[in-house]
């Protein structure tokens, strides 16, 4: 996948402090994954970067979930 398919998707783009990020909520990220994982205390974003699907619990640092 690619970062224009996150945002077809329906993801929110956010570019700051030299990242290049696309957010997407739980239930597309559910989708995507086969989860059941909520909105409360998770964080999910494609990182263009590293061309990867990340989830950050309560802040911490994110962890891959899938790379492309």
């Amino acid at each position: 996948m690619t970062k224009q398919d996150f945002i077809n998707m329906g993801g929110k783009v956010w570019e700051k402090h030299g990242k290049n990020r696309v957010y997407i909520n739980a239930e597309q990220f559910n989708e995507l994954r086969g989860t059941a994982f909520g909105d409360n205390n998770n964080r999910f974003f494609f990182d263009c970067e590293t061309n990867a699907l990340m989830r950050s619990y309560k802040g911490k640092k994110p962890a891959v979930e899938i790379q492309y």
